[in-house]
């Protein structure tokens, strides 16, 4: 991933506007950072999780793990099918207010385990503040046009 990520900054070289490659650079090093978080969780936590993984030897619970490990076959489809809807509604309401009830939809569907009032206002909450920042970074600061709707 660090070598991809340095594969993709060097290519960004070659764009003849420079301020075109501005926001993917910014990605790329968000991405690189991201990838070598996790290389060092991966090399710091090792010997823990391998050790975890081990315990537990009884038929139970190989096949209460087993059990609680079978892929979610249903969040995942509708998840495909909410993305698809995402671009089709997109083009009708608009990039932002498309994309904030796509986030909200995704967030209350792929985590509904112990959901409640609170934690659902915080949802809503954090998905308007990335929504501003994204008006913001793409309207005001990289003046990126995006699909215009009924709304912004």
């Amino acid at each position: 991933m660090l070598a991809g990520s340095a594969a993709l900054y060097w290519s960004l070289s070659f764009f003849d506007d420079p301020r075109a490659a501005t926001f993917p650079r910014v990605l790329i090093i968000i991405m690189a950072g991201l990838s070598l978080a996790l290389l060092m969780q991966s090399l710091l936590l090792r010997g823990g999780s391998a050790r975890a993984t081990l315990q537990g030897s009884s038929v139970e619970d190989k096949k209460n793990r087993a059990s609680a490990m079978s892929y979610p076959w249903v969040k995942v489809i509708f998840t495909f099918i909410l993305v698809i809807v995402y671009f089709w509604v997109m083009e009708i309401i608009g990039f932002y207010f498309s994309a904030f009830l796509f986030m909200i939809a995704v967030t209350f569907t792929l985590g509904r385990k112990d959901l409640g009032l609170k934690k659902g206002a915080v949802r809503v909450g954090i998905a308007f503040v990335f929504m501003a920042v994204l008006y913001v970074l793409f309207s005001k600061i990289l003046l990126v046009q995006t699909p215009q709707g009924l709304f912004i």
